[in-house]
């Protein structure tokens, strides 16, 4: 396997710092850090530059908070010079490790998505009579950092490159969520899991690509060692079809043990084998061989959320321009299903106090 060298002076370019600096604030322009960074640009930049060349850059401190729809869970966020330091390095590595991914793996990357992620699966679903469906228990929480170090390692052979993803990764709060997973896996003695490091936070750039690459070795096994034409992955959903029930059986039980490899464990009541007639739920629809229905779950979390937004605007903490872009992105959703009529029928109720046309 080909290996990348000399990178470092790519990565630490006042160019690459600019540019992921511009990417880094898209949708915060006016967040106050971001507004603080911004106006010494040309100065934090050089200053970030410097430590990074010296190597005195550590990563601050995670901000955490709790989103409960559509699952409970921490989001960090960290602070706005480190955002900056992950998007320099993605803009090296991507392009490295995308020729590498898996064609049908859709979280995350360019050109991909959820809504393409949707027609791969009607396509798969129309071409077969069974499908398993899986889902990884705590999936980032999960991802233990010696594996994942061993990951990169196979592709990234820059040693100031890797120091530095290292710092990032050993970065990771010490409990991601209310509590780190304590599982036993093959080979492993009592301490095992008390001594092992695991989880990385939700909410960074880098960990959506070191989430991607960690189940990318899932993905390669699938298609390469057991040649399953018809599988798909968004993030840790993964969804597998095949013309024989007794195959997919079959495969579970083989998926449960090369996963033990990764010190991953399938969530216990999402990892169903059914007829594809009955649709498959994925993404907020559930997908037929001829049509896609909004999930009863994604409409009542939309209605919640216009509710809340509903309150707020009336105390003048939003604007319109919020409300219309939380609307206009459901409406983009939903119309990748055959929603028409509910569309109509969620919008005749919905009136927005203070003369706001919606």
């Amino acid at each position: 396997m080909k290996t990348f060298k000399n990178l470092w002076d790519q990565f630490i370019s006042f160019e690459n710092l600019y540019l992921a600096s511009i990417n880094s604030q898209k949708g915060k322009r006016w967040k106050s850090s971001t507004l603080q960074f911004n106006s010494q640009i040309e100065n934090e930049l050089f200053l970030l530059q410097e430590e990074l060349i010296n190597d005195s850059y550590r990563p601050g401190e995670y901000a955490s908070f709790v989103i409960k729809e559509p699952k409970e869970r921490v989001i960090y966020a960290a602070p706005y010079r480190d955002r900056i330091v992950h998007h320099a390095l993605m803009n090296i590595l991507e392009p490295i490790w995308e020729p590498c991914l898996y064609f049908h793996s859709y979280a995350c990357r360019v050109n991909k998505g959820t809504h393409k992620a949707l027609d791969t699966c009607q396509t798969f679903l129309r071409k077969n009579k069974y499908v398993l469906k899986c889902d990884i228990q705590k999936y980032f929480p999960s991802i233990d950092h010696t594996i994942l170090k061993d990951i990169i390692r196979n592709k990234i052979a820059d040693k100031q490159i890797l120091h530095l993803l290292d710092i990032i990764i050993d970065s990771s709060p010490e409990k991601i969520g209310y509590r780190t997973p304590i599982n036993y896996f093959s080979g492993d003695n009592i301490f095992t899991p008390l001594e092992k490091r695991s989880g990385i936070p939700i909410g960074n750039l880098t960990s959506q690509f070191f989430a991607n690459i960690y189940l990318n070795e899932l993905d390669k096994w699938i298609k390469e060692e057991m040649k399953i034409k018809y599988y798909l992955r968004y993030m840790d959903d993964f969804i597998i079809f095949h013309q024989s029930k007794t195959v997919l059986h079959q495969l579970r039980l083989a998926i449960h043990k090369f996963l033990d490899g990764l010190r991953l464990i399938l969530h216990n009541k999402k990892q169903e084998i059914f007829p594809v007639k009955n649709g498959v739920p994925f993404l907020g629809f559930h997908i037929f061989y001829q049509n896609r229905r909004l999930l009863k779950s994604n409409l009542r979390l939309f209605k919640k959320r216009m509710k809340t937004k509903q309150q707020l605007y009336l105390n003048g903490e939003i604007n319109q321009d919020e409300i219309k872009q939380s609307i206009m992105a459901w409406l983009g959703h939903s119309r990748h299903g055959d929603t028409f009529n509910l569309r109509k029928m969620v919008f005749q109720d919905m009136v927005f106090i203070k003369g706001l046309n919606v």
